[in-house]
């Protein structure tokens, strides 16, 4: 009898402890919650509080005292007046009451995040907020989780193993059940709702619009470091060692770039407190490893009606951003992502036109270097100029952007670095026939071998991988119905037939026995047309596997 209440004392001491440790589980979660809630809560009052005030705003349209404005591309030969500090400064201009109802909360809003929010990285605020340690990020919901799948499903066909957390905005919440609890599961992979991190209250009170779900999604992200890409770019390369490399290590912000100039306004500089020295040029685009003595002629004075204006000290380096992927240490670069969410949810009042004024790609793009310029921290934009894979059809049209393995491309400047200390008094000497185009790009941050690095993504967003889209617009059609191959250079991204896997993808995921029931699509499958979308896929895939031998050079 005794043994039997001896047993049974045990039994209730081992349940108690259970219940104990559950208890604490969830009082740790709950813990852990109501850290996060409130962080964002203070994150949102504060942007609402620092919001611009508002007077009213210039047409942009209106060409300002004889500004010139429009693209400029960072090619030999590309015109440079649009850049320089006189043209900017006339394409921009703000009054003084408009200049001070920038500044102002600008700077009221920094001062916050500086003191306010700023956590050591051993601080254990993070644990609370970003729990896990490295992943994928990108956004999904409507149209964006099919393509987040094909995707992920790239991603993992490339050998990349980390967990992936894809974001679903509060507006594309309902009917994505199937895929995110089902589909995702077997790719190490969930879905992440904005209210699964943020307040009820804000979630509920706070119009979240489509050009701040991606600086919202970086923020709400579990992990401390994270690769972001867009759901339709595509990696295509083991990406689970980058947090290892040193270009990550050292600077905690990596970022690619785009095909342009900067365009910046001046005026942001001066809303933003950030000096810029005009007397001192101090790279020549993306050439910041020769010293400026190398092009800036002796004994005559700088002309700002010559020099690109962010070749001087303190502005923003060329060429511009692409923001399609990104890798973030957010514990390093907290104030980074909160500065750059402030940018985006003024951007389209304000920040988009002071950063680009207009030109290619205007959006968040320019966000994410300029916070990080204006806080003073450190990142790397990948040097090698981005490169496209397309087709010729009444002209060539692009159908990706690639971009470059970063962690080669930071090992070439390093040794471009220690190449120009090894013979610094050659490389001081003026030469009046300098361009960074051969000098740089083509010496400088070359192999040896003149080789090209390799190519990390590949981002396919025109046109985009969905066959609803693409059978009603004909895409990749000839006029009598043959087909032809968008993608034509393969050898360029390691003879990876890109478009051949991503069909194949989809014809199982969507036109087979076990369809994945997407909200985008919802009302599509049922339809007549959806059989007819179904032959286009099941004869691009005929196609693509026929023509695959010819098309990385094996027949």
């Amino acid at each position: 009898m005794r043994v039997v209440k001896k047993k049974l004392l045990v039994s209730c001491f081992v349940v108690l402890l259970a219940f104990s440790a559950l208890f604490s589980v969830h009082r740790h979660i709950n813990s852990r919650r109501s850290i996060r809630e409130q962080f964002y809560a203070d994150v949102f009052h504060n942007i609402k509080k620092f919001s611009p005030i508002h007077p009213p705003k210039q047409r942009e349209s209106v060409k300002l005292n004889g500004c010139d404005m429009g693209n400029a591309g960072i090619n030999k030969g590309d015109s440079i007046k649009r850049t320089t500090f006189e043209n900017l400064d006339r394409c921009y201009k703000l009054s003084k009451l408009q200049f001070q109802g920038l500044q102002t909360p600008h700077m009221g809003f920094l001062e916050t995040i500086r003191k306010s929010f700023d956590y050591q990285p051993e601080a254990s605020i993070h644990g609370d907020l970003f729990p896990q340690e490295e992943g994928f990020v990108t956004v999904g919901g409507g149209r964006f989780s099919l393509l987040s799948y094909t995707m992920i499903k790239t991603m993992r066909e490339r050998g990349s193993t980390l967990p992936v957390e894809v974001v679903i905005p509060p507006q594309d919440e309902l009917g994505e059940d199937h895929y995110c609890n089902e589909i995702l599961p077997q790719l190490n992979a969930r879905c992440v709702f904005f209210s699964d991190v943020l307040p009820k209250k804000l979630v509920k009170n706070w119009e979240f619009k489509r050009y701040q779900i991606k600086s919202v999604a970086l923020l709400i992200s579990s992990f401390k470091k994270i690769v972001f890409i867009d759901a339709d770019d595509f990696p295509l390369k083991n990406l689970d060692d980058i947090f290892q490399s040193q270009v990550v290590k050292q600077n905690g912000l990596v970022l690619w770039p785009d095909l342009w100039r900067r365009v910046t306004a001046p005026v942001f500089y001066r809303i933003a407190n950030v000096e810029v020295d005009l007397t001192r040029r101090v790279r020549n685009l993306g050439d910041d490893v020769s010293p400026p003595s190398r092009y800036v002629e002796p004994k005559k004075n700088l002309n700002l009606a010559e020099i690109p204006f962010h070749d001087f000290e303190g502005a923003i380096p060329d060429p511009t951003s692409e923001s399609g992927q990104m890798v973030i240490d957010k514990v390093r670069h907290l104030k980074t992502l909160l500065l750059a969410l402030y940018y985006n949810v003024y951007g389209p009042e304000w920040y988009y036109s002071l950063m680009s004024q207009g030109t290619a790609g205007e959006g968040d793009k320019e966000t994410f270097a300029s916070a990080a310029h204006v806080l003073g921290l450190p990142y790397y934009q990948v040097k090698t100029k981005l490169s496209f894979d397309g087709y010729f059809k009444d002209g060539f049209h692009g159908v990706a952007l690639l971009q470059h393995d970063c962690v080669q491309d930071f090992e070439l400047h390093e040794k471009a670095v220690d190449r120009v200390k090894a013979d610094l008094a050659n490389y001081k000497k003026y030469d009046a026939d300098y361009d960074p185009e051969t000098e740089f790009y083509g010496k400088l941050i070359k192999r040896d071998d003149k080789t090209d690095i390799d190519v990390m993504f590949a981002h396919a967003s025109f046109h985009k991988f969905d066959p609803w889209q693409l059978y009603h617009e004909k895409i990749y059609l000839n006029s009598d119905g043959s087909q032809f191959r968008s993608f034509t250079n393969l050898g360029k991204i390691g003879n990876f037939d890109l478009e051949l896997f991503n069909f194949r993808v989809l014809q199982s995921a969507l036109c087979s026995s076990k369809v994945i029931q997407f909200a985008y699509l919802k009302d599509k499958f049922n339809t007549p047309k959806w059989t007819e979308v179904c032959q286009y896929v099941k004869d691009r895939v005929d196609f693509l596997t026929e023509t695959h031998k010819k098309a990385v050079g094996l027949s």
